[in-house]
């Protein structure tokens, strides 16, 4: 059995996913497609980065994942040059995307294999690599279990150097965190871990304004705190994680993606 996954910002209103998963059983054998999401917003590389790097390693060594967001055509225009469309192999899973920056932003620093796809389209659009590469890609992978059968090796990627959280250059006491992701529940997760927060913090007192009310304790859970009121918790993913118990956080403060949350540590 071959599990092929699917994240793209295709929506489901139109028939994009239908047609993909189609191609996808009629070339491959003993199948299995999974969709990750399809609601990502057109063409957002920090949003996709998070829900691969976090959704992606919960699968088995061997799957295959298609991720295609913001995957413009091979070729040139007169304002950007289109980057390559790759293969990357990481612990023994594969990954068929576009070298935008999205891959760095997934990987990093982290030992892979790059190639860049050497296939050519059946038609002369490049259009919707989606439907007309990168099932072809899966065949190939699912029979051989390699892909240096598809192109040419990669030594690195188009590089996108995420923003990472820091300390205030005015206050060594006051941490500035990004806002990387945002779930239906309007829970906002920051681009610091526990394990890092908790070294910064070296057991500090600390505070995160949430309009006129501070959030100073980590819950375990959301029931620590009453209906309504804020909280800062972990996230399955090892993130730190703002929620409003039975509310949207991200709506009533009005945080959003790439906005700035200052974390202030007692002297």
């Amino acid at each position: 059995m071959q599990i092929v996954t699917l994240t793209t910002d295709w929506g489901l209103s139109d028939y994009y996913v239908g047609i993909v998963k189609g191609r996808l059983y009629s070339l491959v054998n003993d199948v299995i497609v999974v969709d990750i999401t399809h609601d990502i917003e057109n063409y957002n590389l920090l949003k996709t980065a998070f829900i691969v790097k976090n959704a992606c390693c919960q699968y088995p060594e061997g799957t295959i994942h298609i991720i295609d967001v913001n995957s413009f055509e091979q070729g040139e225009t007169s304002s950007t040059k289109a980057r390559s469309y790759v293969v990357v192999k990481h612990k023994n899973q594969y990954y068929i995307c576009t070298d935008n920056g999205l891959p760095s932003m997934v990987f990093g620093n982290d030992p892979v294999e790059i190639v860049e796809i050497a296939l050519f389209n059946e038609t002369d659009y490049y259009t919707f690599a989606g439907l007309d590469l990168f099932p072809k890609v899966v065949k190939m992978i699912a029979e051989s279990k390699t892909i240096e059968n598809i192109g040419e090796k990669m030594e690195t990627f188009f590089n996108i150097v995420p923003q990472k959280f820091f300390i205030s250059q005015n206050n060594n006491s006051i941490l500035i965190a990004q806002v990387i992701y945002v779930d239906k529940y309007g829970n906002v997760f920051l681009n610091i871990k526990d394990r890092e927060f908790h070294k910064i913090r070296n057991n500090r007192n600390f505070r995160i304004m949430v309009g006129a009310r501070p959030v100073e304790t980590i819950s375990l859970s959301y029931a620590d705190v009453e209906i309504g009121d804020p909280l800062l918790t972990i996230s399955s993913a090892g993130y730190l994680q703002l929620a409003l118990r039975e509310g949207n956080f991200s709506s009533l403060l009005g945080v959003r993606m790439d906005d700035s949350v200052r974390i202030i540590f007692d002297e």
